[in-house]
């Protein structure tokens, strides 16, 4: 393994790590008028929330070799809204895992095929692909959405949030986690 290839492990673990906690951060400033109901033609934040906690929630599965968060395979497919306290708990318990693994990948962690046939609920191209993959492409599906709802925030009244924000675990200015 070469040292680039330990640096790109890294920064993309760090990356990920950020786009959790970006996420999160868009989650908690959505006012409540905005959980709810949609707004226009956007989703109301809880289905972008629980949107995400599953599809992070699949990867962790995947990365760890662990099991799936009981409450979000409980809600998955939910067509109103849970209680958004609840869904925030799953969400912060996915995320935990999520980055725990992400602290600690090594390279050869990453290049492992987690998925060898296709998974209801997930995309049939991720089938094949190797782990870092989709650990990239989680990334920048939590910055998208994170945006998605950064907005739908700023419609009902909250401030601006700049993002990407602060992005600490690549900047090395917090502990990773």
């Amino acid at each position: 393994m070469s040292d680039s290839s330990n640096a790109s492990t890294a920064s993309l673990a760090l990356l990920a790590i950020d786009s959790l906690t970006e996420f999160e951060r868009v989650v908690d400033s959505v006012p409540a008028p905005g959980r709810g109901g949609a707004i226009g033609r956007l989703n109301p934040a809880w289905v972008t929330v629980l949107h995400v906690t599953r599809q992070a929630d699949f990867l962790q599965s995947f990365a760890t070799g662990g099991v799936r968060d009981p409450w979000v395979v409980e809600h998955a497919d939910d067509e109103v809204a849970p209680p958004f306290d609840d869904m925030r708990a799953a969400l912060a318990r996915t995320r935990e895992r999520l980055a725990g693994f992400c602290a600690t990948a090594t390279t050869e962690d990453l290049e492992r095929i987690p998925l060898t046939e296709s998974v209801e609920g997930l995309p049939p191209h991720l089938a094949g692909v190797p782990l870092q993959q989709l650990l990239a492409r989680t990334t920048a599906h939590l910055f998208a959405h994170a945006g998605e709802l950064s907005a739908l925030a700023s419609l009902v009244g909250a401030p601006d949030l700049s993002l990407p924000g602060v992005m600490a675990a690549s900047c090395g200015l917090d502990a990773v986690g």
